[in-house]
């Protein structure tokens, strides 16, 4: 909406664009919950948790119907749009699904999130520019301005996960999951270091075992003592300056100011 606004577009015209969007990325987390045998969401029952697996499958379904029903009044462009990102996602997912050691590495890490997090971001700004009637130079300004608010989202979602909770074990942690932090780490750590890493997370991967308090109490501390938090916070300030930078020939307007008070909103 803000997109397509900064633009000159006009918010009702966009409504039913953006809630097209946010029916695709609901359809993602139900599936995701899923593959990923959450249990919870934001601390309620998973979908399928709460009814079935099945339900849980063909919610996610539905709202990828609705979702293209609704972008299809917008046209052909918008619709190849949204089937673009949703093929990154799925692309995105499956990088994240048969994660390895492989995974610590920085190149390969930053593929997936734009392609499992940023595409939607990307997509969604694109989209709202095109429809705005934006030039093509807005256009693509606010694509890439998408793209790096998205990659600046997930780096941070990775990082709140990591410093949100003193008491408990953060999930990524418990699971291994590879983000940022533990890449730095890994990176930044000597050869035993690294060959203990690899060990933890293929017994992980392997025998699906989540880490005991002790051994993710120790990686977090080691994760602080190699900087890797604050690593990954001046990469969030990178993206999150890129974004900005990327919509400064933008014409000045609220929309515009909105767009990178949003992103400054990622290191407030």
């Amino acid at each position: 909406i803000l997109s397509a606004e900064s633009v000159g577009g006009n918010r009702d015209e966009a409504l039913q664009l953006a809630l097209a969007f946010e029916f695709m990325h609901t359809a993602t987390l139900v599936h995701d919950d899923i593959i990923d045998e959450d249990e919870t969401r934001r601390g309620v029952p998973s979908v399928h948790k709460r009814w079935t697996v099945n339900t849980a499958i063909l919610t996610g379904d539905a709202l990828i119907a609705l979702a293209i029903k609704l972008a299809s009044r917008y046209g052909e462009e918008i619709i190849r749009a949204v089937a673009r990102s949703a093929l990154d996602l799925c692309d995105g997912e499956q990088i994240d699904i048969t994660s390895s050691t492989d995974m610590l590495e920085e190149e390969l890490y930053f593929e997936k999130i734009r392609k499992k997090s940023a595409s939607l971001f990307k997509a969604a700004a694109y989209c709202g520019a095109l429809t705005g009637r934006g030039s093509t130079q807005e256009i693509n300004s606010l694509s890439e301005y998408g793209e790096n608010f998205g990659v600046a989202y997930q780096l941070r979602d990775d990082l709140l996960d990591l410093t949100s909770s003193l008491e408990s074990i953060p999930k990524d942690l418990r699971t291994l999951r590879i983000t940022l932090p533990l890449i730095h780490l890994y990176k930044t750590s000597n050869q035993t270091e690294r060959e203990e890493i690899e060990d933890k997370i293929n017994e992980a991967i392997k025998n699906r075992r989540c880490l005991d308090r002790a051994d993710a109490r120790e990686i977090l501390r080691m994760m602080e003592k190699a900087g890797s938090i604050e690593y990954c916070k001046d990469r969030i300030a990178e993206y999150v300056q890129r974004s900005i930078d990327s919509i400064e020939d933008l014409r000045a307007s609220r929309f515009k100011s909105y767009l990178t008070r949003l992103a400054r909103s990622l290191i407030s």
